[in-house]
């Protein structure tokens, strides 16, 4: 596709720390079809008097109440008109002015999803890779570094019964039906805070159904490959807590 557009959007609730750093890699960008959409949830520090600041770039802007992040970009999904959709957390950057033109460039299949890679701030690690099969049970794609064709995101919406993590899920259900579609470009499109909630909390209604979830799309040679993955790396922690 030539000159696709793409909807970045961010949500945010009491960021004020760090909001504008995000909304100013968003549009310092060079590509010029990029739609930007900030919902806001009700916030009660500074973080309106930041969007307001920028009002003028920014395509759309709510301030409401919602049930979670994830019921937030459900209500974004809903909202853009891209091609393409992008999630930036309010407290992560795009990784350079030049990104999204760079990504844009590549993106020559209408229904492709792509993805590449980010920058975890705290681990100071490039995170994730190619996905396969055999791995996106173990490590899920960013949503700071997907982004998704409107073929994929006006039809599937995040499961809110997953309050942290309901994007792995999401990414592995989209795995199993589109694998041939998701499309690896080996660029860092952010850099992102992993001290943020789904880094360092866990979600357990993702814990209870994460194996299940897998047999049932993956298959269960991946599911049984999964399983003990866990059982291994549960039986190493409950030895270190030991000691």
């Amino acid at each position: 596709m030539q000159y696709p557009r793409i909807s970045i959007i961010t949500v945010v609730r009491n960021g004020e720390q760090d909001l504008e750093n995000a909304i100013k890699s968003v549009v310092n960008q060079t590509y010029g079809h990029i739609e930007y959409i900030i919902l806001d949830g009700l916030s009660t520090d500074g973080t309106l008097d930041i969007i307001q600041k920028y009002a003028s770039q920014i395509a759309l802007w709510k301030s409401e109440a919602d049930r979670g992040i994830f019921d937030a970009m459900n209500k974004g999904l809903d909202l853009a008109t891209g091609d393409y959709v992008y999630f930036l957390g309010c407290d992560d950057v795009l990784s350079s002015p030049t990104i999204i033109e760079e990504v844009a460039a590549e993106m020559t299949q209408r229904d492709g999803i792509y993805y590449g890679n980010t920058y975890l701030k705290k681990s100071n690690q490039i995170y994730t890779g190619k996905v396969s099969r055999w791995n996106i049970a173990l490590r899920n794609i960013s949503h700071q570094a997907i982004f998704y064709p409107k073929s994929i995101y006006k039809e599937k919406k995040y499961n809110l019964d997953y309050k942290l993590t309901a994007d792995h899920i999401y990414n592995v259900e989209l795995y199993s039906r589109y694998e041939s579609q998701f499309v690896y470009l080996p660029k860092l499109i952010s850099l992102y805070n992993d001290l943020g909630m789904s880094s360092t909390n866990v979600d357990p209604v993702h814990k209870k159904n994460i194996v299940g979830v897998v047999y049932k799309n993956l298959g269960s040679a991946v599911g049984t490959y999964y399983w003990f993955r866990v059982k291994v790396s549960n039986f190493k922690n409950s030895l270190a807590g030991g000691k």
